[in-house]
């Protein structure tokens, strides 16, 4: 199996910086897996790595697409997977950098997305929220017990993904695997959670001293606020402070809110999702141990 090394983990830990240094141990180039660092013109609130921070390491992932164009989980898969293959072909070790979770997993394990389907629900048109959800019960009993039926998206999606497939969604799910398809070692980064929190805060005020507004502001210019990528940390907090809801205190203050939780979540999805190695970035000796530890895995 293709070796994969993940370095993962809490927002503001130091990824990049360790990314970094393993590539240079190991011969490697960096594939990111952030969901915002893709975008060109979304560089202060991304927080993604800066080409003099990168040392001479070929990092792919970063500024690929314009904010004219979107990019899902789906698209990071194919993009990412075929990187890999690309830095392998070279003799190099693909590392992929990033705390987006979900990626992350549809990358590494045979992940199937069965909701990227079309076909003709126009004969639905006509139907109630409550006969369409009765004409899913007949085709997927589990699925329609999930699903309310007034949440009319979800329902015609697990009726569109059983009319293409002539199988429900449940089974669908139940016939994949997910095991997976690397060689990977997964290194999960993190920090004492007390200094965590204060430099994520402090990373947010200098955000702002960056320009983060004037950011923010091209961003809703060029895409509006529907775009998905608009929905993230650090630019969705400032719309109600352009529609003169909140002041910019507040707004600043709910995108160091909102940066604390996420990485609080990030802790509990890598924890219990994927097989990691946690890092104390704060403890050399802990550091030193996994690179070792890294190293005896490469040597296998």
């Amino acid at each position: 199996m293709i070796k994969v090394l993940v370095v993962g983990g809490v927002t503001g830990s130091g990824k990049s910086t360790l990314s970094v240094k393993l590539a240079k141990l190991f011969n490697g180039e960096i594939i990111s897996g952030d969901s915002v660092a893709v975008y060109k013109e979304l560089t202060i609130g991304s927080a993604k790595i800066l080409p003099k921070d990168m040392d001479g390491i070929d990092h792919h992932g970063i500024d690929i697409l314009s904010l004219q164009e979107t990019f899902n989980v789906r698209d990071f898969q194919l993009y990412a997977r075929k990187k890999i293959d690309e830095i392998v072909a070279r003799g190099k070790l693909p590392i992929i950098v990033g705390g987006t979770g979900l990626y992350i997993r549809a990358l590494l394990y045979d992940y199937v997305f069965l909701d990227e389907v079309e076909t003709d629900m126009r004969w639905a048109d006509s139907l109630t929220n409550e006969a369409l959800h009765d004409e899913l019960s007949k085709v997927d009993k589990q699925q329609a017990q999930q699903i309310h039926a007034n949440n009319r998206k979800r329902v015609l999606r697990a009726l569109s993904i059983a009319m293409v497939n002539q199988k429900s969604k449940t089974e669908l799910l139940s016939e994949q695997s997910h095991s997976m398809l690397y060689d990977a070692m997964i290194l999960a980064c993190t920090l004492p959670r007390t200094q965590l929190y204060t430099q994520l805060d402090i990373r947010v005020e200098k955000m702002m001293e960056a320009g983060l507004l004037e950011e923010v502001k091209q961003a809703v210019s060029l895409a509006g606020w529907d775009h998905p990528v608009m929905s993230a940390i650090g630019y969705k907090e400032f719309k109600d402070y352009f529609d003169e809801k909140i002041s910019l205190d507040r707004a600043i203050a709910l995108v160091q809110r909102n940066t604390r939780r996420f990485a609080k979540r990030q802790i509990t999805w890598f924890m219990h999702q994927m097989p990691c190695r946690w890092v104390n970035m704060n403890d050399e000796n802990d550091l030193d141990q996994a690179i070792e530890e890294v190293k005896v895995w490469m040597s296998r």
